[in-house]
């Protein structure tokens, strides 16, 4: 997501974090996120705008919550390929797409670049490896896998989409679910399904709170490789 987009788009948790806690983001991640700041921005603004960094990396607990709370729509699962030999999720978070896809392929790897969710993915996702890097920089050979997938992650960024079509094998699939912008896939000659939506499960109430109204992932864009 563009900066200014995430900035006009912070949830109200936002409020939870200040400035200074910037600072207290990993080194190379703060080096990361802080490129992608247009000059002179108020601090207020920048805290909107690296929201979900925050989280990720200060607050990963809550994304796990989050997470949880909104599950994949079934038929969005459904629509996924079935037998692989090799899939990559990227950004996959705490793993709401990462176990889903180990009924799917033989060998899974899932790209994160936050500490805290990989602890967490690993603890949940024993069989699957886990690797910290940058959707804008997969450290794959080109063609590794059958199933390049990722889950509310990702949006229309060249740069991405160019690094998920080299690591995927000729006649995969890359699949993404919720992307940011879906209607530019479908635009694109992806194809777009959109499925009903999930009965959220009870959750407290402090994740509509904080993360404003919850909505789990419903769409799918895919490409033939």
């Amino acid at each position: 997501m563009e900066f200014d987009e995430a900035a006009d788009k912070a949830p109200p948790g936002w409020r939870h974090f200040a400035f200074e806690d910037v600072a207290r983001l990993p080194a190379a991640v703060r080096e990361h996120e802080l490129a992608r700041v247009p000059p002179g921005e108020p601090e207020e603004r920048i805290v909107r705008g690296l929201f979900w960094t925050l989280v990720y990396h200060l607050d990963a607990g809550r994304w796990d919550e989050l997470a949880r709370n909104e599950p994949i729509a079934a038929a969005v699962l459904d629509a996924l390929p079935g037998h692989v030999d090799a899939a990559l999720d990227v950004g996959a978070g705490s793993g709401r797409l990462t176990q889903h896809l180990v009924a799917r392929a033989t060998r899974v790897v899932a790209v994160e670049p936050s500490d805290p969710l990989r602890a967490l993915l690993s603890r949940r996702c024993p069989t699957v490896e886990v690797v910290s890097a940058w959707a804008e920089k997969l450290p794959f050979d080109a063609g590794s896998f059958q199933l390049t997938a990722a889950c509310g992650a990702l949006g229309p960024d060249p740069v991405v989409l160019q690094e998920l079509f080299r690591v995927t094998a000729k006649g995969g699939r890359v699949a993404l679910i919720s992307p940011e912008h879906p209607e530019w896939f479908e635009s694109q000659g992806w194809e777009r399904l959109t499925a009903p939506v999930s009965p959220l499960p009870e959750h407290p109430a402090w994740l509509d709170e904080f993360f404003g109204p919850l909505d789990p992932p419903h769409e799918l864009v895919t490409a033939t490789v």
